[in-house]
């Protein structure tokens, strides 16, 4: 079997046991393309109770939650934190190390945890927070006492709002002759257009979420572009148009 036939097996296998034990069911964390893959062979599911969660705001690896009718959604969920299929774990270092996103997640792999439990990490400068499995959170707490060359104090939360760390990302002001895909996509990433074209074009680029292939596709203002191993950009803000006719908007880029 195919890695995609492989993940969409495991979303039939939640959907049956959902709708067997009337019990919220998830994959995994999924990263983007996973995703996409979901939401594309979900769409004529209409039947289907599911929604893309990774706890934070604006998470890029989420997992698909099954719902049985009694539940409301994610709102269900974080009402009724017992039920949800992840936690947050906050991660306070030390004063003097200086720890980045992979110092986190490899310490974690190294205690035999697999990547596909671990969620969105959001570093800031007094640790980190960390998306993961349910299962695996009293685990990690126990067993994770250092990360690099530092020592760490891992604490289960019981509420994605109360992780107390912030994303940290990167303003900037930019400039479009329209807001066509491709040229949100060059501005925003610094590429080339034709750059920009060809990964759309190669299905590399996703807007909220979804695989898009058409370099003239709109970008509406509040959307979220992911170039995998580039990072993501949120589109942030109008800034009106210029003298000279060109749309100025701001990004926040992770």
């Amino acid at each position: 079997m195919t890695d995609n036939e492989l993940l969409l097996a495991r979303v039939e296998d939640c959907i049956t046991a959902c709708d067997e034990s009337y019990l919220i069911t998830s994959t995994n964390f999924l990263d983007i393309y996973q995703q996409s893959t979901v939401i594309e062979y979900l769409k004529k599911r209409s039947e289907v109770k599911y929604k893309l969660y990774g706890g934070f705001d604006d998470s890029e690896r989420k997992t698909a939650v099954f719902f049985p009718d009694y539940a409301d959604g994610v709102d269900y969920i974080k009402e009724n934190p017992d039920l949800s299929p992840i936690t947050a774990l906050n991660i306070k270092k030390d004063s003097f190390s200086s720890l980045s996103h992979r110092d986190y997640l490899g310490a974690v792999m190294g205690l035999g945890i697999r990547r596909e439990a671990v969620g969105d990490i959001i570093v800031s400068d007094k640790g980190c927070s960390m998306a993961v499995i349910k299962s695996v959170a009293p685990y990690i707490k126990e067993n994770l006492t250092s990360v690099g060359r530092g020592s760490v104090k891992v604490e289960i939360s019981e509420s994605f709002d109360n992780t107390g760390s912030e994303a940290v990302f990167e303003t900037k002001r930019c400039y479009v002759s329209s807001m066509r895909l491709d040229a949100v996509v060059a501005v925003a990433f610094s590429l080339s257009r034709n750059t920009a074209a060809e990964k759309i074009r190669r299905g590399e680029v996703l807007m909220n979420g979804v695989v898009m292939s058409k370099p003239d596709t709109r970008v509406p203002f509040g959307a979220k572009l992911v170039i995998h191993g580039s990072g993501k950009v949120i589109v942030d803000e109008d800034v009106g148009v210029t003298k000279k006719g060109r749309q100025a908007f701001l990004i926040k880029k992770y």
